[in-house]
């Protein structure tokens, strides 16, 4: 593998990250469009490529397989102009990231944006609450 840094990039890469409901996906996606840049998101391209490592019976989810991750994201990144949205950035090469977001909200509107996306969600697949 390659090592690939800000010097031997022709354009940026961003990196949107935090909890969930906080706005990562909006944020990221606008900054796409008006930058001209490639957006990623993490959790669609895992699920595109199927870049998992098995599934968590507790949670009743696939686990992303990171290296895997790592391994597809590498040649897209290289060049950069990709901004990419995922909630969790440790396993990432901080190598990789000229900015990096990290979007927070209060508790409150965070529960109420989460309570709303889940009641939506099972109001789609018919979840029992």
């Amino acid at each position: 593998m390659a090592t690939f840094t800000a010097e031997t990039r022709s354009s940026p890469n961003i990196l949107v990250t935090g909890t969930p409901g906080t706005g990562k996906s909006t944020l990221a996606q606008e900054i796409g469009q008006q930058l001209e840049m490639q957006y990623i998101n993490v959790g669609d391209l895992a699920a595109e490529k199927e870049l998992y490592e098995g599934w968590d019976e507790e949670y009743q989810c696939p686990v992303l397989d990171e290296d895997k991750v790592i391994d597809e994201l590498e040649n897209i990144l290289r060049d950069g102009n990709c901004v990419v949205d995922y909630h969790s950035c440790e396993f990432f090469p901080e190598r990789w990231f000229d900015l990096i977001f990290v979007l927070r909200t209060d508790n409150t509107i965070l529960y109420n944006r989460l309570e709303a996306r889940f009641v939506i969600q099972c109001d789609s697949f018919d979840c029992i609450t």
